[in-house]
């Protein structure tokens, strides 16, 4: 029982301990948007031709990411509570870049110099 990676088709069959999860793909729409049924069809039909066993699906879900609407996640000190460090905002790429921001968040808070230049990952360029 192993994650099958479908990169062609845009997203991943992971194992579950109640079946299979077709997990992966991205829709950039608000938060009160309704899921897509063609999305859905899609994924369900591609999953089929990778497994041609495979059996219905008994339940579909969605999930919101953190996403900022340039892409790149907040991370630096709040400029109102200075006990307050910001690490947020890493869309799909949060556990993949959970190394780098944790060393970012620890010279924060330690006040050592930063790895990298945090300038693009400012909060305040929202305002």
């Amino acid at each position: 029982s192993h994650t099958i990676g479908l990169p062609d088709a845009g997203f991943f069959l992971v194992p579950m301990a109640h079946g299979l999860r077709a997990a992966g793909t991205v829709e950039l729409a608000g938060l009160n948007a309704p899921s897509n049924p063609e999305r859905i069809h899609y994924i369900e039909g591609q999953a089929r031709l990778a497994l041609p066993t495979l059996g219905r699906s008994s339940d579909t879900w969605l999930g919101f990411r953190p996403t900022l609407p340039d892409s790149l996640p907040v991370i630096g000190r709040s400029r109102y509570l200075r006990n307050v460090i910001f690490a947020f905002g890493h869309h799909h790429l949060g556990l993949t870049l959970a190394g780098i921001t944790g060393r970012l968040v620890s010279e924060i808070a330690t006040g050592a110099p930063p790895s990298v230049d945090l300038t693009p990952f400012d909060g305040a360029r929202f305002r």
